[in-house]
C-alpha cells in the first residue's frame, strides 16, 4: 500500500477535512457560502398597540424583530407619518425602539417597519396606527376669578382622549406647589366641587387624564379663594353722615 507522505499529504487531509466541514455547515453560517442567508424575522408586537390612544409627549416607538443568522446585523427603517402609507422617518435604524420627534397632538398616526441584514435580505411589517390626543386644557375657573368658599362650582377642561380610562381633579393653595385630590370625574369635561378653605390668591386646579400607560395633565391658571363671612360693606364709613332724599354710591 501506497502511504501519503509528506507536505503534500498533509495539504490534502487538511483540504479534506475543509471540504467536509464546508458541506456539513449550514448555507447561512458558510461564509464560502451566502446564498441561504436568511432575513430578519418580520417586525411585530408594535407599541403603541394599533388602533389604540397614546399622548403626543415622550412617544416612543417599538417592536420585536431579530436576525435569525449567526453574525448577521439587523437594520431598520422607520416609515411613519399622518398618511397611509406613511413616508420615510429614519433609515438604517440598529435599534427596536426609536423616539419620533414633532408628534403633535390630535392626530392619527400610520408607521411601519422595514427590517433588513447586511446581505440585502429584507422583511417588511404591516402597517400600524394610532391616535394621539388633545391636550387637556382647562377652560374654568378662569384666572383671576374669585370663588367663595363653600360655594358649589364647575370645573371644565377641553382635551384628552374621547375615552378616558379617568380623570382625576386635583386643587392647590400655593401655586401648583403641592396637590389635594379632589375626586374623580363622572361626566366628560366637568366636574362639579364645593370650594373649600384655606383663602388663598394662589388656588389653581388641575386635570389629570390617565389612558392606558400614558398621563395628560393640564393646569388652570391662578384663581382666589374668599371667606364670605369676613366681606363687608366699605361705604358709607361708621361715622359718616349722609342728608335725608341725597344719592350715593
Amino acid at each position: 500500500m501506497d502511504r501519503v507522505g509528506g507536505s503534500g499529504g498533509v495539504a490534502l487531509i487538511l483540504l479534506a477535512a475543509c471540504m467536509a466541514l464546508v458541506l456539513t455547515c449550514r448555507k447561512w453560517d458558510n461564509p464560502f457560502d451566502p446564498t441561504g442567508n436568511r432575513p430578519p424575522a418580520v417586525p411585530k408586537y408594535p407599541s403603541p398597540a394599533d388602533s389604540s390612544i397614546r399622548t403626543s409627549v415622550g412617544l416612543v416607538l417599538s417592536w420585536h424583530s431579530y436576525d435569525p443568522d449567526s453574525g448577521d446585523t439587523a437594520f431598520f427603517d422607520i416609515f411613519m407619518g399622518a398618511t397611509s402609507p406613511p413616508g420615510l422617518l429614519q433609515l438604517g435604524w440598529t435599534d427596536t425602539t426609536f423616539q419620533p420627534t414633532n408628534v403633535a397632538g390630535s392626530t392619527r398616526y400610520f408607521w411601519r417597519i422595514r427590517a433588513y441584514d447586511n446581505h440585502g435580505d429584507d422583511t417588511t411589517g404591516p402597517i400600524w396606527q394610532f391616535t394621539t390626543a388633545a391636550p387637556v386644557l382647562v377652560t374654568a375657573p378662569d384666572t383671576g376669578e374669585q370663588l367663595r368658599i363653600n360655594s358649589q362650582d364647575t370645573i371644565t377642561w377641553t382635551g384628552g382622549p374621547p375615552a378616558v380610562d379617568s380623570a382625576v381633579l386635583y386643587r392647590s393653595v400655593d401655586d401648583g406647589a403641592s396637590w389635594i385630590r379632589l375626586g374623580k370625574a363622572t361626566s366628560p369635561g366637568q366636574f362639579v366641587w364645593q370650594v373649600p378653605a384655606p383663602a388663598t390668591g394662589t388656588a389653581r386646579v388641575k386635570v389629570t387624564d390617565y389612558v392606558m400607560a400614558d398621563t395628560l395633565a393640564g393646569i388652570s391658571g391662578r384663581f382666589g379663594i374668599e371667606d364670605a363671612t369676613l366681606l363687608g360693606p366699605t361705604s358709607p364709613a361708621t361715622t359718616a353722615r349722609w342728608a335725608l332724599g341725597a344719592t350715593r354710591q
